[in-house]
């Protein structure tokens, strides 16, 4: 009986101490489950996919979501289009006119990059933090090489004798230069201060797409950063397409080169005809 009475309590130690080591496993997961709260991040779109008709003018969405914040922390949206090589010329004024003296080609660069970020970039993160997340000018490591008409010696015509065709990494200069170009086209833009955030747990901003967006696959990421340090991040996807008329016109010039000429050709003299027949009867 005493045998018995020992084993049992030997056995209600063991489920006390089992029962114990579980609680407190419980406890260490929700610290770290609480730990890993703030990292939680949520974003979407109004649209994923944008038609781009004869019609298109245009476009506006609505890029919102949802994260797990705490007072001070920031949120910086990137949305970058589809990759393609972007000329560059410098032109000078050679006997009166102006001509192409220096071109330049960059290499697979968005061919749209916009920006949105609750307040001022330097003072979410510094350089550093945000080269190492990829987001800004400076992250993209934009590269360029010499044009066939021109180089990097100024002069008109031929390849470069500088760098020999050869792919460089752009200065800052040059990217500024970049930079001023695409946004003037409405293409690449930074927006600071224009991400409307709500209670820290909402967010929302306006994207404004032009009528000269180019058609293809969109990427469009969102990082919360605290205390300058990038915490979660999440990447939705946004489809460009031209569809309708304009979509068949494209289409036919891009994969019937040559018979689209021959079409252009035959309608510019058609029509230059019409016009020449009625003019002679009026």
């Amino acid at each position: 009986m005493i045998r018995l009475s020992a084993l049992i309590c030997m056995a209600k130690g063991n489920i006390f101490a089992v029962s114990g080591a579980v609680f407190l496993a419980g406890i260490m997961l929700f610290s770290v489950l609480a730990s890993a709260a703030p990292t939680r991040l949520v974003a979407d779109l109004s649209e994923s996919h944008v038609d781009i008709t004869s019609d298109y003018h245009g476009t506006e969405l609505l890029l919102f979501g949802a994260y797990e914040g705490q007072p001070g922390d920031d949120l910086i949206l990137e949305v970058r289009g589809p990759a393609s090589d972007i000329a560059q010329r410098r032109k000078e004024q050679r006997a009166g006119i102006w001509v192409n003296v220096e071109t330049w080609v960059w290499q697979q660069v968005p061919s749209f990059y916009h920006i949105f970020a609750t307040r001022q970039l330097d003072e979410i993160a510094t350089r550093d933090a945000l080269m190492n997340v990829g987001i800004g000018r400076s992250a993209l490591e934009l590269k360029l090489v010499a044009g066939e008409s021109g180089g990097g010696n100024g002069h008109g015509g031929g390849a470069p004798t500088a760098t020999n065709g050869a792919i460089i990494v752009g200065t800052e200069a040059q990217t500024a230069d970049l930079d001023r170009n695409m946004q003037g086209i409405g293409l690449w833009a930074k927006q600071e201060n224009a991400i409307s955030t709500q209670q820290d747990m909402l967010f929302r901003a306006n994207l404004a797409l032009p009528s000269n967006v180019p058609s293809g696959d969109y990427k469009i990421r969102v990082v919360h950063f605290r205390g300058g340090v990038a915490i979660s991040e999440r990447t939705t996807d946004m489809n460009v397409r031209k569809a309708g008329l304009s979509a068949l016109i494209y289409r036919f010039a891009h994969e019937y080169s040559v018979f689209y000429g021959l079409f252009a050709i035959v309608f510019a003299v058609a029509s230059g005809w019409l016009a020449a027949a009625a003019f002679r009867r009026s």
